[in-house]
């Protein structure tokens, strides 16, 4: 069933897209929630190095993100030529074979091997992000986002708690049953979701500048009214790396948890997810606007980095429990709010471009700082990578205060 939904952009949004499009993002995050906590277990089968065992995860991230640094533009341009689904649907079969790889792999290259896939592969957030740019009006973005980003949460929910049961049958099960899982997403999403992008709204070709990720870059950064968020969004990214990053290191060598007790944690920030966008999120978007909850997420983030460090310093699991609450409240916050801007700002003749564009700026920096934040674990202290964290996070709401000028929704938003 492949029928297509012919509207304006932003004309609306039917219940039955809206419906798959959060099953999509739920059963993404699931994906994430079973793998993400358990590969510094699984790389620490191969060298039990503690040292040599943060440089393989920041390697691994990194990997996944130059290849996705790559294709995001490529794929987002796609989307704007032949439309949302058939990219949506690429990603999700890459990630599927992605986690089986990681499932079989017997030697650390079969790793990077399954990162490679999922890597070039990697489109699925900015892609559904891209197709509410699409369908729901401008007023209503920050809504429907927040919907989204809330199974996203719930879906970090019911990750961890699946891969703490999966890992009773081994440590590679939560992989095995990720591959599944997105498999069986990318079946849902090939019968089941419409087309957003009307063919009249599509692009005629797509120009090999296009496709080139630092062209792309460089069109995207003429524009002057994008340049101060998306440098915000750089730096929030980098914040969250460094944390994604080196939390699970933080957690096994400094409070002694193994791979289980690191997935459940992960619980605690698709709860926090839930409730902030599923919640939250509206009601402060309305009272404050996308800008102002966007810093509130910046400084949420900031106190949780702060948090962590300190705990590298002095162990203490209630304070490390409470930074991932908090770090998680902020995330939601900032992610959503951030999408929205950026959708806003963007226009809607180049959601595809600017998201995809977006991604691939984000996945610079998902190359760069799991180098440099497990570096800094390994060679300057576990503390190391959330102090220049939180540096990250305060020089993004400083930028955020002077630069950036929140577009007004059609109700008249700021």
């Amino acid at each position: 069933m492949t029928s297509t939904v012919h509207r304006h952009p932003g004309a609306g949004l039917r219940p039955g897209a809206l419906f798959f499009l959060q099953a999509t993002a739920f059963l993404s995050a699931v994906g994430t929630g079973l793998v993400a906590p358990v590969i510094p277990f699984l790389a620490a089968r191969f060298d039990g190095d503690p040292a040599h065992v943060a440089s393989a995860v920041g390697l691994l991230s990194a990997s996944y993100s130059l290849c996705a640094f790559f294709s995001a533009p490529a794929l987002g341009a796609l989307s704007d030529a032949i439309g949302r689904r058939p990219v949506l649907l690429l990603s999700l079969v890459g990630s599927a074979a992605g986690h089986a790889l990681f499932g079989f792999a017997d030697a650390l290259p079969l790793l990077f091997l399954g990162r490679v896939i999922d890597g070039i592969t990697a489109g699925n957030v900015a892609t559904l992000f891209a197709y509410l740019g699409d369908a729901s009006p401008v007023e209503q973005r920050a809504r429907y986002f927040g919907r989204v980003g809330a199974m996203f949460g719930a879906g970090l929910i019911a990750g961890p708690a699946l891969g703490g049961l999966a890992l009773k049958l081994g440590l590679r099960a939560p992989f095995f049953l990720a591959a599944i899982l997105t498999a069986l997403n990318a079946a849902g999403s090939y019968v089941f979701l419409t087309e957003s992008l009307d063919p009249e709204h599509r692009a005629r070709a797509v120009p090999w500048r296009r496709l080139n990720p630092f062209s792309q870059l460089a069109g995207l950064l003429r524009l002057e009214h994008l340049r101060p968020l998306l440098a915000v969004g750089v730096l929030c990214t980098a914040a969250f790396v460094a944390l994604q990053a080196t939390f699970a290191l933080l957690a096994k060598d400094r409070l002694g948890w193994g791979a289980d007790a690191v997935s459940f944690t992960v619980i605690a920030v698709g709860v926090t997810d839930v409730c902030v966008q599923g919640i939250l999120l509206e009601r402060l978007a309305k009272r404050l606007g996308d800008s102002r909850v966007l810093a509130l997420g910046l400084a949420l983030v900031g106190l949780a980095l702060v948090t962590m460090a300190l705990v590298a310093t002095l162990p203490a699991e209630p304070a490390f429990i409470a930074a991932i609450v908090a770090f998680a409240g902020g995330e939601g916050l900032i992610t959503t709010s951030f999408s929205a801007l950026l959708s806003r700002l963007a226009g809607p003749a180049a959601q595809g471009q600017a998201q995809g564009g977006n991604q691939a700026l984000q996945e610079l920096a998902y190359v760069i700082v799991p180098l440099v934040a497990t570096q800094l674990y390994a060679r300057a202290g576990a503390g190391a990578p959330f102090w220049a964290a939180a540096v990250a996070a305060a020089l993004a709401g400083m930028l955020l205060r002077t630069r950036v000028v929140e577009a007004p929704t059609a109700g008249g938003e700021e």
